[in-house]
């Protein structure tokens, strides 16, 4: 596939996994539109990759993706590629004594309604395009729980089920939409997490590729084993993955 003269908008591009999307197309040449919620970072990302357009914008807040989604087609008048990243991971004990205090949505919000609103609101731009292709990042948490974080995992699970009822229903538009289900991934969110991780820009390339391709489902690393855990020996698999 030629990737020259092909717009491709990515959420959350500014750090992590995003950050390595972003800078992967801008290298293949794509004209490049991402947004965040933090100017400064974004600021950086463009001194870093001149080319790339970044817009502040909070996905949860559909007006805000809305006007984002004018400022790309005023620019460009099609758009090949969505990638929902945006989102973010919060470790919620439900048995500690001040949840009175706590936002215990933000993560439906961020991860679950803000890739619904990217995907909609982008939805003319994909149908403009002779092809076009939707990466949606979930994760292996989606699939199997992690005890240390309930509300992502139930936001991640969301978006496993969003991406096949719309895999079903984008095929006769000839968009294709494809599910990243990465391991935990070695980024500044995670930081903290004494445990095996994988390079953003690994996963950005394997999830790349897959996505231009036309793949259902990328799971790089040891994510690739975990469907057939599941189905082999779900009670293991699950006591695995809650402990990551």
């Amino acid at each position: 596939m030629n990737l020259s003269n092909r717009t491709a908008v990515v959420s959350g591009g500014s750090s992590g996994i995003g950050k390595a999307i972003v800078s992967r197309l801008h290298a293949q040449g794509w004209s490049v539109y991402t947004c965040g919620r933090d100017a400064t970072k974004l600021a950086a990302l463009a001194r870093e990759l001149p080319g790339v357009t970044t817009a502040v914008c909070d996905v949860s807040d559909r007006l805000a993706v809305r006007a984002f989604a004018s400022a790309v087609a005023a620019a460009a008048p099609s758009v090949d590629f969505v990638v929902s990243n945006a989102g973010g991971l919060c470790e919620i004990d439900f048995t500690r004594s001040d949840l009175a205090g706590l936002d215990l949505s933000a993560e439906l919000r961020n991860n679950t309604e803000g890739a619904i609103n990217l995907i909609a609101e982008f939805l003319p731009g994909l149908r403009a395009a002779s092809r076009a292709s939707v990466l949606i990042v979930s994760s292996g948490y989606g699939l199997a729980p992690a005890t240390r974080a309930p509300v992502y995992s139930a936001s991640k699970a969301a978006l496993h089920s969003l991406s096949k009822s719309l895999r079903r229903q984008f095929a006769p538009l000839g968009i294709a939409v494809t599910e990243l289900i990465p391991p935990v991934v070695d980024t500044p969110a995670t930081a903290h997490h004494k445990v095996p991780k994988l390079s953003a820009e690994k996963v950005a390339a394997q999830a790349v590729d897959g996505a231009l391709k036309g793949l259902e489902e990328v799971r790089p690393g040891a994510v690739r084993f975990l469907p057939m855990l599941l189905r082999l020996a779900p009670r293991m698999a699950e006591r695995v993955v809650a402990k990551t």
